[in-house]
């Protein structure tokens, strides 16, 4: 079973998992077809068996651990919980949920349609409305500096009086005004986290889905996790394979590698 992230699920025959495609053919043929990797969710055989799943499937369970709320199950029921953990083994899942202080329980993963969690999930939004607001004043006062740039000046000051810019009042180390950007900065990172909030809210993100109930249903939403770092990763690791399919690129990662380690 071949669950995508939007929880498309195909039934067939794996054939092979490549660095970014998955390989199969369905069960009333027998033509290989393949599906790239960053589309699937997980993989699981006909003995509850995960053997691939993506990293985005990986941060949803870390995002849900130690936290309150419900998980429902495949056959109907629901079950309140008071915390949640995760086994590391992710060959044959399961949860650990705390119902009460004296009452805990395992749970089959692939037995759990979804797990809706309390709105402490909401910090996560509050963290990236924060650093992609901030991060933007600071590429963009990158890019000032190298506009504004005087050969005739040294690099310090330069880049000190756009920085500065940015920053609040602070006399103990100097600063005896708030930057001319400061009021922009300290107006719209709150915008920033509040939208990203709602967004997320609106988008059910403290929702988290698993296994389709029905192979021709989707989930409620797509279980992509967008992460700036994860893609930066996965294009650093794509460029890292090229050069190892040349002479000169695999002898100078291979020596890289040896002196890492």
């Amino acid at each position: 079973m071949i669950v995508m992230l939007d929880g498309e699920t195909l039934t067939c025959f794996v054939d092979s998992i490549t660095n970014d495609k998955v390989f199969f053919h369905r069960e009333e043929s027998s033509e290989i077809e393949s599906i790239r990797l960053k589309k699937v969710y997980y993989i699981y055989n006909d003995f509850d068996r995960v053997f691939y799943y993506s990293w985005s499937f990986g941060e949803n369970i870390r995002r849900m651990k130690n936290r309150k709320g419900w998980i429902h199950m495949i056959a109907g029921d629901t079950i309140y919980f008071t915390n949640i953990e995760f086994n590391d083994d992710m060959v044959k899942p399961e949860i650990f949920a705390t119902i009460n202080p004296t009452t805990s329980r395992f749970i089959p993963l692939l037995e759990v349609e979804k797990v809706i969690t309390d709105y402490t999930i909401l910090h996560y939004s509050i963290e990236r409305g924060f650093f992609y607001s901030f991060y933007t004043f600071l590429i963009s006062a990158t890019v000032d500096v190298r506009l504004k740039w005087d050969d005739s000046r040294r690099l310090s000051p330069q880049v000190w009086d756009q920085y500065n810019d940015l920053l609040p009042m602070a006399s103990i180390v100097g600063l005896d005004k708030n930057g001319v950007t400061f009021e922009s900065v300290s107006f719209l990172i709150p915008i920033s986290v509040l939208t990203s909030m709602i967004y997320d809210l609106w988008k059910n993100k403290h929702e988290f889905y698993f296994t389709p109930v029905y192979e021709d249903k989707k989930f409620g939403r797509n279980m992509y996790v967008f992460s700036l770092g994860h893609i930066t990763y996965g294009y650093t690791k794509k460029i890292i394979r090229k050069m190892e399919n040349t002479k000169l690129g695999g002898k100078v990662i291979q020596w890289v590698r040896k002196k890492i380690k």
